[in-house]
């Protein structure tokens, strides 16, 4: 038995934006239904979970600093992930409205694309959207899940000394009388001590997991609708070079006067659909550009200190910050190889149109080419402040995050 999203059969129209309607839909958000009281009171749940977990780790490390810094360490890295998230949740919930209408028109641009080649293409890019989406998803519970067999081993190591309740996350509950006055202000909202002891312990333990889980299905369902939508774009775009080849194809003989006007007309509608996805990605931008640059902010530092807790630690914590390392790595990875993805096949667009037969036809076709052409110049980006997410980009972030290691290593 296994997933049936992984089925090759699996209908096209449940994979369009699977990742994002599937991951929200645990956290009781969803955009294409109307949402109901459980739901809503499900959704401020999370939220509420999530915050205070952030706030507990950041009181652990807080507090650790001076003393530890090792330990405080091991609370910053997922504490950044989770702040990121956090804020990537609000902005989603903030523009519900206009995130199911693009969900909308994107399902109409994409149903509207018949045919065996441009099916065989469609598939082809929602079976990769919803796969390496998934596979984040999947990445990210392993992750969750390393974090938890890390607390219950130390604990079973330590079975023999005085009794530890060790949380999954560096979020245990510090003496407000053992902290300077300075940060009990930090402490005043973190786990209490009740729920250090039994008998409320396995619930808090249950509670501090659910907000890795929690981060898991909000940040794969924000960057699931980023890699998603570049994609389906990306498809959007190839279908117009297909039909450009089509409407601008080899004639035999003269050209009629009613051959060109048809020929025109459908340019015309190429043009409109062009001009149209480009709209689409503009709103697609606004909603975007800000999650995308606390998403690519808080990549470069969480890379960052997780290979700075793999260089600190030593033993089976290696693995856990290998695994952390890696998935934000790849969700990073999948933002600019969909940017790439769609500016390349814009770019594409006007490359198809001069490799066609347009000499061929008279006057005003040409024309129309070379607006087109024109057009198709610029490529189709989704504009994040100081950014376009690319590879290159992604190099550049990479390189950004070895800088941050090495001056660490020289500072601790």
């Amino acid at each position: 038995m296994y997933p049936r999203f992984l089925s090759s059969s699996f209908p096209l129209h449940k994979d369009l934006f699977f990742s994002t309607r599937y991951s929200f839909s645990l956290l009781g958000l969803r955009f294409e239904q109307q949402p109901t009281i459980w739901s809503t009171l499900w959704l401020i749940f999370n939220f509420v979970n999530l915050a205070h977990c952030c706030q507990a780790e950041f009181s652990f490390g807080w507090f650790y600093i001076r003393s530890s810094p090792v330990d405080a360490m091991d609370a910053f890295c997922p504490l950044a992930c989770s702040l990121t998230t956090l804020y990537k949740m609000a902005c989603m919930w903030r523009s519900r409205s206009e995130v199911a209408l693009l969900m909308g028109r994107i399902r109409q641009l994409t149903e509207a694309q018949s045919g065996e080649r441009r099916d065989k293409l469609k598939r082809s890019h929602y079976r990769m959207a919803t796969l390496l989406s998934m596979l984040m998803f999947t990445l990210g519970s392993i992750n969750t899940a390393a974090f938890v067999l890390r607390s219950l081993w130390e604990m079973w190591s330590l079975r023999h000394a005085p009794f530890k309740y060790d949380m999954p996350f560096r979020m245990q509950y510090v003496l407000l009388t053992t902290l300077p006055t300075t940060t009990v202000a930090c402490a005043l909202f973190s786990f209490p001590a009740i729920a250090h002891r039994l008998p409320l312990y396995p619930l808090a333990y249950l509670y501090s997991t659910w907000s890795g889980q929690v981060t898991v299905y909000a940040f794969v369902a924000t960057d699931g609708f980023f890699f998603s939508f570049t994609l389906y774009v990306t498809f959007l775009l190839k279908a117009l070079q297909m039909d450009i080849e089509l409407v601008l194809r080899a004639m035999r003989d003269d050209v009629s006067e009613r051959e060109s006007e048809r020929c025109c007309q459908q340019l015309h509608n190429i043009i409109d659909r062009h001009n149209d996805i480009v709209g689409i990605v503009q709103r697609f931008s606004a909603i975007m550009a800000a999650p995308t640059f606390a998403q690519f902010l808080s990549a470069s530092l969480v890379i960052a200190t997780s290979v700075i807790d793999i260089l600190l630690y030593s033993g089976y914590n290696i693995i856990r910050y290998v695994v952390y390392a890696s998935t934000v790595s790849s969700c990073l990875f999948l933002y600019c190889y969909g940017g790439t993805a769609m500016s390349v096949a814009s770019l594409e667009l006007g490359e198809a149109a001069y490799n066609s037969y347009w000499y061929q036809w008279d006057r005003k076709v040409r024309q129309r080419v070379y607006l087109l052409i024109m057009r198709a110049q610029r490529p189709i980006m989704v504009q994040v402040p100081f950014f376009a997410p690319s590879l290159p980009v992604f190099t550049a972030v990479i390189k950004f995050t070895g800088s941050i290691v090495a001056l660490a290593k020289t500072i601790l």
